[in-house]
């Protein structure tokens, strides 16, 4: 469990460093750390990334009919998250559910997306997650599925 924190913090570490070289967010400071942790299992990855996208979307269209701006797109875009994973879910579109990373991981994602742009964001997380990998690899934590 320790180890599972410390993964994550060097993921903050990592994200802030590579900001502060590229002025570009890797998708948010913690988001890093959690993807790379969740890379034994990319469904749960491709799920996650499709509650973004959704929430993303329908952030720009709640956006076309009401102000969003600062906090409030935030706040919209976390709730929006719960919610398209709880219609999911309630609604059985998935015969197998994967689960979503984190409970705000989307929402941040959604945020870095309309901030900086869906090309940016993802290559920027790529990067990060890339390199916390080789670092867990070289710790000798399982980080592919087998």
């Amino acid at each position: 469990m320790r180890l599972y924190h410390d993964i994550v913090i060097l993921g903050v570490i990592l994200s802030l460093i590579y900001y502060e070289c590229t002025g570009l967010s890797p998708a948010g400071l913690v988001v890093p750390g959690y993807i790379a942790l969740c890379l034994q299992t990319p469904a749960r990855i491709g799920y996650t990334l499709a509650v973004v996208l959704a929430t993303w979307g329908l952030s720009r269209l709640l956006g076309n009919v009401t102000i969003l701006y600062g906090r409030r797109r935030f706040a919209v875009m976390i709730l929006l998250s719960f919610a398209i994973n709880w219609a999911i879910l309630k609604t059985g579109l998935l015969v197998h559910n994967p689960g979503l990373i984190g409970a705000l991981v989307p929402g941040i994602i959604a945020q870095e997306f309309e901030k900086q742009g869906i090309a940016k964001s993802l290559v920027s997380l790529s990067i990060v997650t890339g390199i916390l990998a080789l670092i867990m690899l070289w710790l000798g934590i399982p980080v592919f599925p087998v």
